[in-house]
């Protein structure tokens, strides 16, 4: 197996490039500097060892080291394709155990994932639900002594509820996915319109006059379609929930079959989170040059084997744009809405967007240490009084006040 440490520890060089990321960083999270500064008086998390299975990033080191601040042993890992090597330096030389790979070749994500959680943690934050599920198939010993965790994606949810069906999660997690606070700030703000604005630029799209195709109604869906309308597209929404059809349909969406929609739509965003949204059956339907994005589950919701089983050719047009030719010569475009591994990272842009997010992680987590013996082994949102917590310290930074009951 390949050997894998601490690394970039004795770099003094790169850890203080890092630290002037995350110094960039920290002064755009006000929220989660607030807490810092709690947790750093009042040690909620001493004695503790979190395993953070995130990709390091500015706003990520941020969250570190407010759980360090808090009295936590920190311990994360990832590879060179997910990690950034001087923000992994700066938090090795400042005491957050590191783990990436001392070979060239990178080691497989479930090594890193393995090797980081042989540390035996208490809590763990698992991003996109992954960690639970590689423990039980590979090392179930290392499940022993976790409280719980806190894990943030759509893909996380569906694979954690997945293992609560089936009665197979081993500890209580939170998931932050359907927070009330992650709609208006997380995806209206953040997320889902760097997705559009790169998608535009990638592909020279102008969504005005267009027929966007937005398969799923969530609170990621949601966001697109707003957006798509803003810029003046006509909006049809997929959905397999008739909750979500109606509340699409009420906010002026048409709403038809995904298969009826491919017919008709010049660009298809799926934000379902489930794997194969879009497959052969949908390409056969599809008009020529249409684009596909997929805005949910990384790598899954849109069925890239089967649309290559299907083409003559198969090209790279520009930097995450892919474009595959059919027999018949129509052309499908599919944006891949990753940025490339090479590519810097806009954190310090994006920090601000993350802010309660990862603030109301780290809250999360110290909830999940008070209360997680008393809770059963479920999938659940964050308590209502976090988001209000966190929505009263945004507010706080942004000198904004509010009325009380009775002063109206």
């Amino acid at each position: 197996m390949q050997t894998i440490v601490r690394t970039w520890i004795d770099n003094s060089a790169l850890a203080q490039e890092g630290r002037l990321k995350i110094s960039r960083a920290s002064s755009q999270m006000p929220v989660l500097g607030r807490i810092r500064e709690r947790f750093a008086l009042g040690q909620p998390l001493k004695g503790l060892k979190i395993v953070l299975a995130l990709p390091l990033e500015a706003a990520t080191a941020c969250l570190g080291k407010t759980l360090q601040a808090g009295g936590a042993e920190v311990v994360t890992g990832g590879g060179p394709l997910s990690n950034d090597g001087e923000i992994s330096a700066a938090l090795a030389a400042d005491g957050i155990t590191v783990i990436a790979e001392s070979d060239s070749e990178p080691a497989s994500a479930k090594t890193r994932l393995i090797c980081t959680m042989e540390a035996g943690p208490h809590l763990i934050v698992d991003d996109n639900g992954e960690l639970i599920g590689t423990l039980q198939s590979e090392r179930p010993d290392l499940l022993a002594g976790i409280r719980g965790g806190v894990a943030q994606t759509r893909a996380g949810l569906l694979r954690l509820t997945r293992l609560e069906k089936e009665q197979r999660l081993p500890f209580p997690m939170i998931v932050l996915d359907d927070a009330l606070g992650m709609d208006p700030f997380d995806r209206r703000c953040g997320t889902v319109p760097s997705v559009w604005d790169d998608m535009l630029q990638t592909a020279d799209f102008a969504a005005a006059g267009k027929t966007v195709v937005v398969a799923g109604y969530g609170r990621r869906g949601k966001a697109i379609a707003m957006q798509a309308r803003a810029l003046g597209a006509h909006v049809v929404v997929a959905e397999i929930d008739p909750l979500k059809a109606v509340e699409a349909f009420m906010d002026g969406c048409q709403v038809m079959r995904l298969q009826e929609a491919a017919l008709i739509g010049d660009l298809l965003i799926t934000a379902t989170g489930a794997p194969d949204t879009i497959g052969g059956k949908h390409y056969f339907l599809m008009k020529d040059g249409v684009l596909l994005c997929q805005a949910g589950l990384p790598g899954g919701e849109i069925n890239t084997n089967e649309l290559a089983d299907i083409a003559v050719s198969h090209r790279t047009v520009r930097e995450n744009l892919e474009r595959y030719e059919l027999i018949d010569g129509r052309k499908i475009y599919i944006y891949d809405a990753k940025p490339p591994a090479n590519k810097e990272s806009a954190d310090d842009d994006c920090a601000e967007i993350t802010d309660m997010r990862l603030a109301m992680l780290a809250l999360s987590l110290q909830y999940m240490n008070e209360h997680g013996d008393r809770l059963g082994n479920e999938v659940m949102k964050p308590p209502y009084s976090l988001e209000e917590e966190i929505a009263v310290l945004k507010l706080q930074s942004l000198g904004a006040n509010i009325d009380e009951a009775a002063d109206r």
